[in-house]
C-alpha cells in the first residue's frame, strides 16, 4: 500500500500531523434593489436584522431545532454568505463532519468520522456524480457562493434517497421566488499561499475568486410569476505540496538466516518475488507453511516529491422558478463546473528498494547500518545496493461536471400535492501524465567516472525510517551527489500516459405525493417512486513509452535542467533535524555537496519535447481486459407518515415510514489472449497487454431487494429543551469502480522493473471489482438531548449505535490466462460481502453561544464548538496480506494473514470543529479549525492526524439601497 505524507511549508507539524492553513481577505460590494414596483407598501415596522456569521449560526440552530430528524445545517439568508472557501470547508464546520484534503482543499466529506464510503450526497434532492469512481462527491469543485443551504441528515427518513449509513449531505441552491427580492452581487476574494515564497522561480503567488450573481422576480400577469437566479465564478489558485513516499507494491520477504539463499539471504540480495516470499496458503492438510515465519515488508521504491500546482475552475449555476398559478410550481436548475488542474513534479527515486543486504553481509564500503524490523515486518533500518533516479512529471487533470433537473409540483386539491422530478448528473475526468526518467550510471553525461556508482549503476545506500524524531525516511549514500544533474546519465525513458479516463452518469425520475390527512396525530402522508440509472465506465492507464540512447542525454539534460532545486526548506519540518540525504565518502566523512534536502530537478515538458523532437501526444482510450463498464438500475418506493401532537401533556413530532429498494447490477468485462511486451533489456518484461482483435465480452452482476424502515421522534420537554430518538435501517452500496468485471496485472509498475519470469508477473493478477457484491447493511439507533436557551445558543449531546449485518472479505480463485500461447494459472483476488457482523458506537456534542451580554465591543464575540467520538470493530482484510480464502482446484483453502485487518476507509475516532467570530455591524472576523484523528499502530493502519485551519476576514465595505 502506498504511504504518502503530504505536508505544507513553514508551519510546525506534530508527530504524523498535517496542518493546512489559508488566509483569505474578502471585500464585497453589494447592490440591493427594492422589491418590484407593483408591490404594495407595507406599514413601517421597526426590525432588527441579524446578518453575517451570527445569522448563519443562528439559522443553523433554528434548522436543527425544527427538524424531525437529527440534522446539522448551514443556512444563509443571502447567496454568497456561507462562511467558507468551498462547500467542503463549509461542511467541515458542522458537527461530526471532516474531510479528506487534496491539493490544499477539502474534497470528500466523512460524516461522524465514518469515512466518505458510508455517506451519500444530493444536490437539490438529486444524486450527484464524481470522477473518482466512488459515490462520494468532490466538494472542492463547488463554490460556496453558489449555494445557500447545506445540511447533513444523520438519521434517515423514508423520503430520503437511500445510500448513506453514516448520513446524507444535502446541498441546495437558492429558489428565486422564495428569495423574494432583486439582488445583483459582485464579489472578489484574493488568496495568498505563503508556500510559494519558498519556490523559485516564483509561480503564481496570489490567486483569486471572482463571483457574479443575479437574482430577480417578474410578474408575468396572466402567466403568473417567474424568478431566476444565475451566477458564475472563476477560481484560480495554487497548492504546492511536499511528499515523502513509498510505492504501493509491497512484498513480504523471509527474514530467516537458517534458510540460506532465501529471502533477504538470497545470493543476489533481492527481497522480491520468487523464492523469497512467504507461502501463506494452506496445503491439503490445512497447514500453512509460513504462517509464523519471520519476514520483512519491502516497498519497491521510496522517493521524495516536490511539486508545484495550478488549479483553475470555472463554475456556473442557474435556477428558474415559474408559478403560472397558485397551484403550480415549476423549478429548473443546472450546475456546471470545469476544472483544469496541472502539476509539475520533481521526484528523487531510490529504486530497487527491495535489494536489501542481509545482516552481516560484507561489501566494500558497506554502511554499518543493521537490518532492523518493526511491527508487522515494517523496515526501520537497512542497507541497499540500488539505482537512483530522477522522475520529472507533468500532469494535468481535466474534469467537467454538469448536473441539474426539472421539478413540477401541482396542488391537486387543497390537501393533496403531487410532484414529478427528472434529473441528470454527469462527470467526465481525463488525467494525462508525461514523465521522463533519468537514472544513475557508472559514468556521467560526459563520460567521466562516477565514484559512487558500480558498473551496473547501483549506489550503496542506507535507509533510516523514523529516526531521531523523523516522520519519514532518511538516506545515506556513498559518493553520489544527488544534486548533480550530470550524474543521471542512463536509461532515459519518456512515458506518455492517458492515466485516467472515467465517465460517470446518473439519470433519474421520481414521482411523489403529499396528502394532508387531518387524522389527529398524523398530519400528512408522503409517498412516491423513483427510478435511477447509473452508468460508469473507465479504462486503465494507456501508455506510450519511448526509450533513448545514452548519447542523447547530455544535450537534453543541459537544455532542460533547473539551475537549483526549486524549493527551499523542503521537508525540513519532518526530517528529524537531519538532512534527507547525506553523502559520505569511502572513509565515512560527510561530503557537503549532495548532503541536504534538495536534488537535481528538470523541466518535464522540456525533457519530453527534446527527447521526442515534438510535443508528446496523449494516447487514445483502448479496449483492455481491465476495463470497467457498469450499469446499475434502481427502483425505490416509499411511504412516510409525519406526525405532530401530544402524548398526554408531552408534545411530540416526527415521522415513520418504509422505503423499499431493488437494484440490479450489470457489469461487462473483456477477455482475450494476452501477450508479453518486451522490456528494454533482453528477456525483461515491460508489461502484459491484450490482443484487442480477439476480445470477447463477459457479463456478470447481481440483484438485491432491501427494506429500509425508519422512525424519528422529537419530544419537547420544555420550550427550550427537547429529546430526540431514531431507529432506522440503512444501506451503503459498493462503489461503481468496485463492481467491474475486468482483470489486471500489478506486477509491472513504474518502480518494479527488470522482471524476467512471467509466472511472477501473472501471480499478481487481481480482479477489477466484483459485480456480485451486495451493499453494506446496518441497523441504526440514535438519541439526543438538546437545550436552546436563546436564539444564539445551543447545547446538544447525542449518542448513536450502528450494527452492520455484513462485512467484506478477500477471496481468491484460480483462473487460467493464455499468454503468448502459454496457459498459466494464477490466483485472482477479489472482494465479496459476507455475513460478518460489526458495530460502531459514538457520541457527539455541539455548543454555540454569542457573548452579547459582554460590555461594549466585546458583545460581538461568538463561538461554536463540536466534537464527535466513534469506536468500531469493523474489519477489512488486506487483499494481499490479510486473512482470506483461496480456491485451489475448486477447494477452499485458508490464506493466513500477516498484517491485521484495517478499519473503515477514512475512519476517524475523533472529529473536532471550532469556530470563533467577532461581528460588529458589517465588520466580521471569523476563524475556524477542524481536526480528525484516528490512532492506529501498524504499517498499513498508520496514526493519521489531519488538521485544517481557515481564517477569514470579511469587510462588507459598502451597501447601497436604491
Amino acid at each position: 500500500m502506498r504511504q504518502t505524507i503530504t505536508l505544507p511549508r513553514r508551519w510546525n507539524v506534530g508527530e504524523k500531523a498535517g496542518i493546512c492553513q489559508a488566509l483569505l481577505l474578502s471585500t464585497a460590494l453589494v447592490a440591493l434593489v427594492a422589491p418590484m414596483a407593483h408591490a404594495q407598501e407595507e406599514p413601517s415596522i421597526e426590525t432588527i436584522e441579524v446578518t453575517g456569521t451570527r445569522s448563519t449560526i443562528r439559522n443553523s440552530i433554528e434548522v436543527k431545532r425544527d427538524s424531525a430528524a437529527i440534522v446539522d445545517a448551514l443556512s444563509a439568508d443571502d447567496i454568497g454568505d456561507l462562511p467558507a472557501l468551498s462547500i467542503g470547508e463549509a461542511l467541515e464546520t458542522l458537527t461530526g463532519a471532516s474531510s479528506h484534503r487534496e491539493q490544499g482543499g477539502a474534497t470528500e466529506i466523512s460524516i461522524r468520522g465514518l469515512g466518505p464510503f458510508l455517506g451519500s450526497t444530493v444536490i437539490n434532492g438529486r444524486e450527484a456524480t464524481n470522477g473518482s469512481g466512488d459515490r462520494s462527491v468532490n466538494f472542492s469543485q463547488f463554490p460556496s457562493e453558489l449555494f445557500n443551504k447545506l445540511a447533513i441528515y444523520k438519521t434517515q427518513q423514508a423520503n430520503l434517497i437511500e445510500g448513506g449509513v453514516s448520513g446524507q449531505i444535502a446541498l441546495e441552491t437558492l429558489k428565486p421566488l422564495e428569495y423574494g427580492k432583486r439582488r445583483i452581487q459582485g464579489e472578489i476574494k484574493a488568496n495568498y499561499n505563503p508556500d510559494n515564497n519558498n519556490i523559485s522561480p516564483r509561480e503564481r503567488d496570489f490567486g483569486y475568486r471572482g463571483t457574479l450573481s443575479y437574482v430577480d422576480q417578474f410578474d408575468l400577469g396572466s402567466l403568473g410569476k417567474f424568478g431566476l437566479s444565475i451566477g458564475a465564478q472563476r477560481n484560480v489558485t495554487t497548492n504546492p505540496e511536499q511528499e515523502a513516499r513509498s510505492t504501493s507494491t509491497f512484498r513480504d520477504c523471509r527474514n530467516d538466516p537458517s534458510r540460506d539463499g532465501d529471502g533477504v539471504f538470497r545470493d543476489n540480495n533481492n527481497c522480491d518475488s520468487g523464492g523469497g516470499n512467504l507461502d501463506l496458503v494452506a496445503d491439503e492438510n490445512g497447514v500453512v507453511p509460513d504462517e509464523n515465519a519471520p519476514f520483512v515488508m519491502a516497498a519497491s521504491s521510496r522517493s521524495f516529491r516536490q511539486n508545484i500546482t495550478d488549479d483553475d475552475r470555472d463554475s456556473v449555476f442557474g435556477a428558474f422558478q415559474w408559478r403560472p398559478t397558485d397551484r403550480w410550481d415549476i423549478n429548473f436548475d443546472i450546475q456546471y463546473s470545469d476544472r483544469v488542474f496541472t502539476e509539475v513534479r520533481n521526484d528523487l527515486v531510490f529504486a530497487e528498494n527491495r535489494r536489501i543486504d542481509e545482516p552481516g553481509f560484507v561489501r566494500d564500503g558497506k554502511f554499518d547500518v543493521p537490518l532492523t524490523v518493526g511491527e508487522f515486518g515494517s523496515l526501520q533500518t537497512f542497507t541497499n545496493n540500488q539505482r537512483i533516479e530522477t522522475n520529472s512529471t507533468y500532469q494535468e487533470r481535466l474534469e467537467e461536471y454538469v448536473g441539474g433537473g426539472l421539478g413540477l409540483s401541482y396542488m391537486l386539491t387543497d390537501r393533496l400535492i403531487v410532484s414529478l422530478d427528472a434529473s441528470y448528473s454527469r462527470t467526465e475526468r481525463r488525467e494525462n501524465i508525461i514523465q521522463t526518467r533519468l537514472q544513475s550510471e557508472p559514468v556521467d553525461i560526459f563520460g567521466n567516472p562516477v565514484p559512487g556508482a558500480a558498473d551496473n549503476g547501483r549506489v550503496e545506500t542506507a535507509t533510516l525510517i523514523g529516526q531521531n524524531g523523523s516522520d519519514i525516511h532518511n538516506f545515506f549514500v556513498r559518493n553520489f551527489d544527488v544534486t548533480d544533474h550530470d550524474l543521471f546519465a542512463d536509461a532515459a525513458r519518456t512515458r506518455v500516459d492517458l492515466n485516467q479516463f472515467r465517465n460517470n452518469e446518473i439519470k433519474a425520475i421520481r414521482g411523489d405525493f403529499d396528502y394532508e390527512t387531518g387524522w389527529g396525530l398524523i398530519n400528512n402522508i408522503e409517498g412516491g417512486m423513483r427510478y435511477s440509472k447509473l452508468e460508469f465506465n473507465s479504462v486503465p492507464q494507456i501508455r506510450d513509452e519511448f526509450t533513448f540512447d545514452d548519447s542523447a542525454i547530455a544535450a537534453v539534460s543541459q537544455a532542460c535542467r533547473f539551475g537549483s532545486f526549486p524549493e527551499s526548506g523542503f521537508l525540513t519540518s519532518v526530517s528529524g533535524g537531519q538532512p534527507l540525504i547525506t553523502n559520505f565518502d569511502d572513509d565515512g566523512n560527510v561530503i557537503a555537496q549532495g548532503t541536504g534536502n534538495g536534488f537535481a530537478a528538470f523541466d518535464p515538458l522540456c525533457l519530453a519535447e527534446q527527447f521526442l523532437g515534438s510535443t508528446p501526444q496523449i494516447p487514445d482510450p483502448a479496449q483492455d481486459i481491465a476495463n470497467v463498464d457498469v450499469t446499475e438500475n434502481t427502483i425505490a418506493g416509499y411511504m412516510q407518515a409525519n406526525y405532530a401532537g401530544e402524548l398526554g401533556d408531552l408534545p411530540v413530532r416526527g415521522n415513520f415510514g418504509l422505503r423499499i429498494v431493488r437494484t440490479k447490477v450489470e457489469s461487462t468485462g473483456l477477455r482475450g489472449e494476452l501477450f508479453i511486451v518486451p522490456g528494454a533489456e533482453p528477456g525483461e518484461i515491460a508489461d502484459i497487454d491484450v490482443d484487442t482483435s480477439t476480445v470477447t465480452e463477459v457479463v456478470g452482476g447481481g440483484t438485491y431487494t432491501k427494506f429500509l424502515p425508519s422512525l424519528n421522534a422529537v419530544f419537547d420537554l420544555r420550550d427550550d429543551l427537547l429529546v430526540r430518538g431514531a431507529v432506522y435501517r440503512a444501506l451503503s452500496r459498493p462503489d461503481p469502480d468496485s463492481l467491474g468485471f475486468g482483470r489486471s496485472f500489478s506486477g509491472i509498475t513504474d518502480d518494479s522493473e527488470g522482471e524476467t519470469d512471467i509466472s511472477n508477473v501473472v501471480a499478481l493478477a487481481t480482479a477489477n471489482g466484483n459485480p456480485f457484491t451486495d451493499p453494506l447493511m446496518s441497523w441504526n439507533f440514535d438519541a439526543a438531548i438538546e437545550w436552546y436557551p436563546n436564539d444564539d445558543t445551543i447545547l446538544a449531546l447525542g449518542t448513536y449505535y450502528k450494527r452492520f449485518d455484513g462485512g467484506f472479505d478477500t477471496v481468491g480463485q484460480i483462473e487460467e490466462f493464455l499468454i503468448d500461447g502459454q496457459a498459466l494459472q494464477t490466483v485472482v483476488t477479489t472482494t465479496e460481502t459476507t455475513g460478518n457482523t460489526s458495530e460502531i458506537i459514538g457520541m457527539e456534542i455541539t455548543a454555540a453561544h454569542r457573548f452579547s451580554y459582554l460590555p461594549g465591543p466585546l458583545s460581538g464575540l461568538g463561538a461554536k464548538i463540536s466534537y464527535n467520538y466513534a469506536d468500531s470493530n469493523f474489519e477489512f482484510e488486506d487483499g494481499q496480506f490479510g486473512e482470506g480464502v483461496v480456491l485451489v482446484d475448486g477447494e477452499e483453502r485458508r490464506r493466513a494473514g500477516i498484517i491485521p485487518p484495517a478499519e473503515i476507509f477514512g475512519f476517524s475516532k475523533h472529529v473536532l470543529s471550532a469556530q470563533l467570530y467577532y461581528q460588529i455591524g458589517r465588520l466580521i472576523f471569523r476563524a475556524s479549525t477542524n481536526t480528525a484523528a484516528n490512532i492506529s499502530s501498524n504499517l498499513f493502519r498508520r496514526r493519521e492526524i489531519f488538521v485544517s485551519s481557515v481564517i477569514l476576514a470579511c469587510l462588507k465595505c459598502a451597501s447601497l439601497m436604491i
